[in-house]
């Protein structure tokens, strides 16, 4: 299934969510930036009233930032409509599956899946009114329609590739960037660490030299820490990679099912275990 196969409200909280994240991560990469340029404008030796001026700007700036960030919470608007959109692509899967508690007559699974939409709005309406996009969409799309009409060796050959075989691919995938993120990172804290010490020794032995960059690269060492934080690269490759063996072990059982109902039963649990890992890892986020 495509994004555009899935119903209209996934679409326009899965929009939220990923405007949400670039905003705060653009607001956080800003924030960062002026505070290291407020840095390097401090050791600035030119008597000049602009070089304070552009110093005032800049921290400025950086407060507006951070205003921002605390009072928007585009990260907050991340999250939830993350957990939003999730929520919808796991009843979705389940109903074009036809598995548990969708597995029924298809008047009744309708119902069932609409009351379950509705549900979703109820318990996320702080987030849900922000979800203009798509209003006019459909909540049940043709394809998947389609799909639910299949027999169950399509059905359960549509899940493996599309549903089993995407997610261990994302989650591998992003295991892999993380960890390479999160030593990349660490090398590059160490280093400017390292020349702030340089500059701290040599500023001992040299002491008639007014002027020495270490406040500099203490700044570009502590936005460095900062973004670390913000992103949870180790974290994260610690938290994808075992969602990514989880789900390997999925994919080896996916093709076992040789009823409807143990079909039902499986992708439940497949459901249940994609879900425990974005919802642990949402809660992280929030704490």
């Amino acid at each position: 299934m495509q994004e555009q196969d899935f119903p209209a409200l996934y679409r326009s909280a899965d929009d939220l969510s990923l405007k949400s994240q670039q905003q705060f991560f653009r607001a956080l990469r800003i924030h960062l930036v002026l505070l290291v340029a407020a840095a390097i404008l401090s050791i600035a030796s030119i008597p000049h009233w602009s070089i304070a001026a552009a110093q005032l700007l800049a921290l400025l700036g950086a407060l507006s930032c951070s205003i921002y960030l605390f009072s928007i919470r585009p990260d907050r608007l991340w999250y939830s409509g993350r957990a939003v959109a999730e929520s919808i692509k796991t009843i979705t899967w389940r109903y074009v599956c036809r598995a548990e508690p969708f597995q029924g007559d298809d008047t009744i699974a309708r119902e069932a899946f609409h009351q379950t939409l509705k549900q979703i709005i109820e318990q996320n309406r702080e987030v849900c009114q922000l979800l203009t996009e798509y209003l006019d969409g459909q909540q049940f799309t043709p394809v998947m329609e389609q799909m639910r009409a299949r027999s169950l060796e399509e059905r359960k050959a549509t899940y493996a590739d599309n549903r089993i075989k995407n997610q261990l691919t994302w989650y591998a995938k992003k295991a892999a960037f993380n960890r390479r993120m999160s030593r990349y990172f660490f090398w590059m804290l160490i280093v400017v660490n390292a020349i702030a010490v340089v500059c701290a020794v040599l500023r001992m032995v040299c002491v008639d030299q007014p002027f020495w960059p270490t406040d500099v690269f203490v700044a570009i060492a502590a936005s460095i820490l900062s973004w670390m934080q913000a992103k949870r690269f180790s974290e994260l490759a610690a938290s994808y990679a075992l969602a990514a063996h989880e789900i390997g072990l999925i994919k080896e059982q996916s093709l076992l099912p040789n009823t409807a109902e143990k079909f039902s039963l499986f992708v439940g649990d497949a459901e249940n275990a994609f879900s425990r890992e974005h919802t642990q890892w949402v809660a992280r986020k929030d704490v």
